[in-house]
C-alpha cells in the first residue's frame, strides 16, 4: 500500500537490486517528473529497517524539490550488521555497488550523491563518506548512536588510532589518508533536544561516554565540535553544522512530521552552510 501511494503521485517508483562480493542490496528508486539539477539523495534507515516508511515520508519532498531518492533496504536476515564496515560485513561495498548500478541505469545521475541516514543509517553514512569522500557531496546525519571521530588519540572505531586488529588498521589508514577530502564535505547533524535516553539500542562503554558523551544529543555535539576542530587544524573551512530539533526524541517519523526533517534535508543544498 505504501508503494501504491507513491506510484499514484507525480513520481515513478522502481526497485533495483545490486549484487556484489559483499552481498545483495535492494533499493527503491523514486524519480520526480520534474527533476532538479542536483545529486540524488540516498536515504538510509536505522536498525528498525523502516525503508518503506522513509520512502513514503520523503517522497512528497522529492516531488517538491525535484530530487531523485535512492532508499536502500538492509534486511535483518542477510544484513544483521550494516551500521559500519567490519570483517563480518561490508555494507559500504554493497552500497557502492548499488550506486554504480543506479548510475549505469540512469545516465543523468552518474556522479556523487548526498546521503541522509538516521540512527544506524547515520553511522553507516559517515563511515562510508570517510572511506570514499569522492563518492559523497553532502552528509545529513540524524541521531547516530555514536561516531568515528577524526581523533588519533581514540582507538578505532571510536577514533582514528589503530588497534591490534589488522582489518581495522587497514580502515584506519584509508580513513587517515582520505581525512582532508572528507573534511571538505558539508555535514549536517540533526538531533532532537529530547534524544537523551540511554535506551537498549544505544552503545554504552566507558570510552564512548568519556570521549563522546552519555547520550545521542551529547555525542552529536561532540562530533560536530571534533569535525570543525579537525578542519581548522587541517586548514580547511569548517563545514559541520548542528541542527537541534526542539521537543524531538529518537523517533524519526516524529522528526519528519513535526520537525520537518525531510524538508530540511532536501532544502539544505540551497541554504548557506
Amino acid at each position: 500500500m505504501k508503494d501504491t501511494l507513491i506510484e499514484t503521485s507525480p513520481l515513478t517508483l522502481r526497485r533495483v537490486t545490486a549484487c556484489s562480493s559483499a552481498g545483495r542490496l535492494s533499493a527503491r528508486i523514486i524519480r520526480p517528473v520534474r527533476r532538479a539539477d542536483a545529486p540524488p539523495m540516498v536515504v538510509l534507515h536505522g536498525i528498525s529497517r523502516n525503508a518503506g516508511t522513509l520512502a513514503r515520508l520523503f517522497a512528497p519532498e522529492a516531488e517538491r524539490t525535484g530530487r531523485t531518492l535512492i532508499v536502500p533496504h538492509f534486511p535483518a536476515d542477510t544484513w544483521p550488521d550494516f551500521q559500519r564496515p567490519s570483517k563480518a560485513a561490508r555494507p559500504d561495498l554493497a552500497l557502492l555497488a548499488l550506486l554504480d548500478l543506479v548510475a549505469s541505469e540512469y545516465p543523468d545521475i552518474p556522479g556523487p550523491v548526498d546521503i541522509f541516514g538516521h540512527s544506524g543509517g547515520a553511522q553507516l553514512a559517515h563511515r562510508l563518506a570517510m572511506l570514499y569522500p569522492h563518492r559523497v557531496t553532502a552528509l545529513h546525519l540524524a541521531a547516530a548512536g555514536w561516531y568515528c571521530l577524526p581523533d588519533e588519540t581514540m582507538r578505532y572505531p571510536y577514533g582514528l588510532a589503530p588497534g591490534k586488529d589488522a582489518f581495522a588498521a587497514k580502515l584506519v589508514r584509508r580513513n587517515t589518508d582520505a581525512l582532508r577530502d572528507f573534511l571538505h564535505i558539508p555535514v549536517h547533524v540533526y538531533i532532537g533536544t529530547e534524544d537523551v535516553t540511554r535506551d537498549d539500542a544505544l552503545r554504552k562503554t566507558r570510552a564512548l561516554d568519556t570521549g563522546q558523551g552519555p547520550h545521542r544529543r551529547a555525542r552529536a555535539c561532540s562530533y560536530v565540535t571534533a569535525l570543525n576542530a579537525a578542519a581548522e587544524a587541517a586548514g580547511v573551512p569548517p563545514r559541520a553544522r548542528l541542527i537541534e530539533m526542539p521537543g524531538c526524541d529518537h523517533d524519526v517519523v516524529r522528526a519528519i512530521t513535526q520537525n520537518h526533517l525531510a524538508a530540511r534535508v532536501l532544502d539544505a543544498r540551497t541554504a548557506l552552510i
